[in-house]
């Protein structure tokens, strides 16, 4: 029960700084766009309406600028609306999931394309997208094509979800998607790690950790989609073995033991991992 609670602490904390970052861009992209369209309805206004120089001059110039001024205030307005469907698609893509229709070119039929993007420790990860095929006469959509990662359970979502509600199925998908970007994103940022090896679902993993007073260590974790759940660490350590001869010389030898400070550190959240490991020397 505390796991899964958690867990949507987890979810909750993140998407709370997620929305907060996506609240500042959208404000300035909203303004900007509002900027851009006040300047091309003024555009479009004054281009009905004479100029004082040009009262003065000659009907024939005036008839030779109006074809050069069309088309400059065309040229001006395209370069807006282009702008405009930009910041648009900026305004769209902070959702963070986008809807488009794709045609398929074999089947001749008309597919709903899904664009999910994530986002974490101040950047976008790599979108993904979903391809859904549907049928008219049952009315159900499949999985027609996807670009999401085989560790997410994709097929268990699409059969509790897909049908009954595709804003449940989505949502279920892209949390997901942020739990392994989270992830990867907070375990490729540690300090000292010089080494990661990890499995596809990034659940067993092998850090090599280098400290500029203790040496290496090595730590071996397993994980669930939001928390360190075990550690196993190592580190070397000195320890001095005196023969028995004639000199009786002290020789210096190496030997593994197990790091059990470390290994306490490293059980809890993955996205808090970096501050429970700033005091390691």
């Amino acid at each position: 029960m505390s796991s899964t609670l958690d867990r949507y602490r987890v979810e909750i904390g993140t998407l709370h700084l997620e929305l907060s970052t996506l609240a500042r861009k959208r404000a300035l992209l909203a303004a900007k766009l509002a900027q851009l369209q006040s300047d091309r309805a003024v555009l479009l206004t004054s281009s009905d309406l004479p100029s004082a120089e040009q009262a003065t001059l000659p009907d024939t110039y005036i008839q030779q600028d109006r074809p050069r001024g069309r088309d400059l205030l065309a040229h001006i307005s395209a370069k807006h609306g282009q702008q405009q469907e930009i910041h648009l698609k900026n305004l769209y893509r902070l959702t963070g999931v986008t809807a488009f229709s794709v045609q398929d070119p074999v089947a001749k039929e008309e597919l709903l394309g899904i664009r999910i993007e994530c986002f974490a420790l101040k950047s976008f990860g790599a979108p993904h997208y979903i391809i859904l095929s549907h049928n008219e006469k049952t009315g159900t959509y499949q999985i027609y094509q996807h670009t999401v990662p085989l560790h997410i359970p994709l097929g268990t979502l699409a059969s509790k979800y897909l049908n009954k509600n595709l804003n449940l199925f989505v949502r279920a998908v892209r949390r997901h998607i942020i739990w392994d970007l989270n992830k990867r994103t907070h375990l490729s940022c540690l300090s000292r790690v010089v080494d990661i090896e990890a499995d596809e679902a990034c659940e067993l993993i092998k850090l090599r950790f280098e400290f500029p007073d203790t040496g290496e260590r090595f730590v071996y974790l397993r994980c669930d989609d939001t928390h360190v759940k075990s550690a196993y660490a190592t580190r070397v350590v000195a320890r001095e073995n005196i023969e028995e001869n004639e000199e009786e010389e002290e020789e210096e030898e190496e030997e593994v033991v197990r790091d059990r400070e470390l290994e306490k550190l490293m059980i809890g959240r993955i996205d808090r991992l970096r501050n429970r490991l700033a005091a390691i020397k």
